[in-house]
């Protein structure tokens, strides 16, 4: 299980041929360019890892975001037809993508601390990263080391035994866009 982390400067509108026409949409609807850049990066990132991780070029990937609750395109990704699971987060300038395979659950939040006390944060990103690895009590949580200054940076899985891996996903979005 690995995290990828990247950050905002990472944003380039070269990334959106990655992505397929929903995705596209759903990054020019950000109305601030900040919330575009997350928005685009997450979704590329998730499509380089996943590509790497299959070893399928990115933009051929399906991802579906369908809402469980109410069937917009709003919901947690995933990849069907695989076995990768995934998850998405990004806050201030860190955009971060978690990933594991063959059965497991994973969820990843990131945060920027700004003007709310770090006990506070730590618990948001706790009770974020467990919900977005399904919930429940057979979940280990990992308070993993900061992405950036002044963020927090965790996750939550269903394999008590794995140690998370966190790397510069930079290089993986770089690759993806040249097709190697």
């Amino acid at each position: 299980m690995t995290v990828f982390t990247v950050g905002l400067a990472a944003a380039d509108t070269g990334l959106l041929a990655l992505l397929d026409d929903r995705e596209r949409q759903r990054v020019t609807r950000c109305a601030r360019e900040a919330d575009r850049g997350r928005t685009l990066l997450g979704a590329a990132l998730l499509r380089a890892v996943a590509g790497a991780w299959l070893g399928v070029p990115a933009p051929t990937l399906t991802v579906d975001r369908t809402c469980s609750s109410c069937g917009g395109w709003h919901g947690r990704p995933t990849l069907p037809g695989t076995d990768l699971d995934v998850s998405v987060s990004h806050s201030g300038k860190v955009v971060t993508v978690a990933a594991v395979r063959a059965g497991g659950r994973v969820g990843v939040d990131v945060e920027r601390v700004h003007d709310r006390s770090m006990a506070d944060v730590t618990a948001w990103t706790i009770a974020e990263a467990r919900f977005k690895a399904g919930g429940g009590p057979n979940l280990t949580v990992h308070e993993l080391p900061p992405p950036a200054p002044g963020h927090v940076l965790t996750l939550a899985t269903n394999r008590r035994s794995a140690i998370p891996q966190v790397l510069d996903g930079t290089a993986l979005l770089a690759q993806s866009l040249t097709g190697r």
